[in-house]
Parts: C-alpha cells; sequence; structure tokens
C-alpha cells in the first residue's frame, strides 16, 4: 500500500481524544473480552487448531507476507512517507512504539509462556518458517501493527476504522497461520498496541517536541535508518516475503530523504 495516498484520508480537524469514540477503547474492550472468554472457556489451544488448520487453505506465500508487516522495522517503516507532511503523526508513533515495547517485553519474560510448537505434535501443526518455543505472550508482531493500526484511526478520517482494524486482524491471524502464537497471544498484542497508540498520541499532544525543527529532523533520520536496515537486512525468515520488505524500504525511503536534504518543508 502506498501510504502518501493516505494524505486525502486525513482527517483535517485537530486529533482529539475521547473515550466516548468507538476508535478509541473498541478494539481494546474486544480484544480484552475475547482473552475473558478464551481463558474462561478454556479453547485457547482448540480455537489455534481450527485457525490454524484453517490458514492452510491459503498460500504460505500470502501469510508470509502478511506477517513480516507485523515486525518491528516494517511497522514503523509503513508510516515514513507522512514525515514530512505529517510529523505530529510520526511523533504519535515514536512515544507509541516505546509504551508498546515496555509492553510486550514487559510481559514476554515474566510470563515465559510457551507457544505452540513446544506443545503441540508435529503433525497436527502446521509450521511456516521458524518454530518458536518460548515467549508467546503478547505477539510483538500483533502489538506492532494494531500499535501502527491504532496511531492511523486517531489521524485518518472515522469511516477507515473498520478496514484498518480489518488489516491489523489480518496480520494478527497470521501468527497463528504460521504456527508461532496462540489466539490469547494475538488478543494480547491487539488490546497493548492499541492502548499504546491511544496513550502514545496523548502523550504526543502535551509534549511537542517531536514537530519541531529538531525533532522532525532527528525522527527523519531514525525511520530513514529502519527503512535502510529493512532494506539491507530484511527478515528472512520468511524467504518469500523479502521482496515485499524490500520493496516496502525503497517506497518509504523517498519521503524521508527529501525531508533530510531539504526537498520537503521542515
Amino acid at each position: 500500500m502506498n501510504f502518501i495516498s493516505l494524505s486525502p484520508l486525513l482527517s483535517p480537524d485537530p486529533c482529539r481524544i475521547s473515550w466516548r469514540e468507538p476508535r478509541v477503547w473498541l478494539v481494546p474492550m474486544l480484544a480484552l473480552a475475547g482473552m475473558a472468554v478464551l481463558i474462561a472457556s478454556d479453547t485457547n489451544r482448540s480455537l489455534f487448531l481450527y485457525l490454524n488448520g484453517l490458514g492452510t487453505l491459503a498460500s504460505d506465500v500470502l501469510w508470509q507476507n502478511l506477517t513480516v508487516l507485523g515486525g518491528t522495522l516494517a511497522g514503523l517503516t509503513l508510516l515514513a512517507p507522512l514525515i514530512g507532511r505529517r510529523p505530529d503523526i510520526i511523533w504519535s508513533l515514536a512515544l507509541a512504539a516505546i509504551l508498546a515495547t515496555l509492553w510486550v517485553h514487559g510481559l514476554k519474560d515474566p510470563i515465559n509462556h510457551v507457544r505452540p510448537p513446544a506443545v503441540i505434535p508435529p503433525e497436527l501443526l502446521h509450521i511456516i518458517g521458524p518454530a518458536h518455543h518460548y515467549g508467546s505472550f503478547p505477539s510483538g508482531h500483533s502489538t506492532t501493527i494494531f500499535t501502527v493500526a491504532g496511531i492511523l484511526s486517531l489521524y485518518l478520517r472515522r469511516s477507515a476504522l473498520v478496514w484498518l482494524v480489518a488489516g491489523a486482524l489480518l496480520v494478527g491471524l497470521s501468527r497463528i497461520a504460521v504456527g508461532v502464537h496462540w489466539p490469547l497471544d494475538v488478543l494480547g498484542g491487539a488490546f497493548g498496541g492499541w492502548l499504546s497508540a491511544v496513550f502514545g498520541t496523548l502523550l504526543a499532544q502535551r509534549w511537542r517536541w517531536g514537530v519541531s525543527r529538531p525533532g522532525k529532523w532527528i525522527l527523519g533520520l531514525a525511520l530513514a535508518a529502519c527503512a535502510l536496515a529493512l532494506l539491507i537486512s530484511p527478515d528472512t525468515s520468511y524467504p518469500d516475503a523479502i521482496m515485499l520488505q524490500r520493496g516496502l524500504a525503497l517506497v518509504c525511503l523517498l519521503p524521508v530523504f527529501l525531508l533530510v536534504f531539504g526537498r520537503s518543508r521542515l
């Protein structure tokens, strides 16, 4: 997707966060409810087996390309084309990314829940890519993509909410399709990622450093570094998605370099 084309969809009104709006509370509340149901009904394993088996109806190449979009570098790079036009969005993303990182790594090690390949017999499991065994909850890829989707939902017109959630959910489901995360992990990522977006945006509105001239330069360079890293060292765990990662990096590098070299107005 060319995120430069998102510009006409950006809301002309300043981003205002109200907990009365569905775009703020709907996703985390549904994710929390889903986690509660899975735990109470003890259906986390059975739902995983069903969804993992259902995933075999689609191409492994499709799931590889979807799942890499939840990688940290890819997630940050997705919004790089907005650095010149909407540094406020990039600043919100930067702060939300910090909160999302704390959410993921603050829970993975203490909980240290095993992943499906550690407990499900290989003959019942469809694995695409590496078969990770530990650090299951929450899903880092799901957290990343729901953070990005949450940020966009706050700045785009409200009509985009359904499409953003659907896209993020597909990336989250890809973690089940490739066989390395439970449904509970994906819901945990959705919950933490969306709330990280909300609170990151709230913080960005109060601390405006990221939209200052030095802030825009530093954020632009940081995004350029992310895109370069994605271009040079894509996630090789999913070889059929390497071209997508490099293509995304190339598309997103152009506006960042235009900003850095002064061709885009600061």
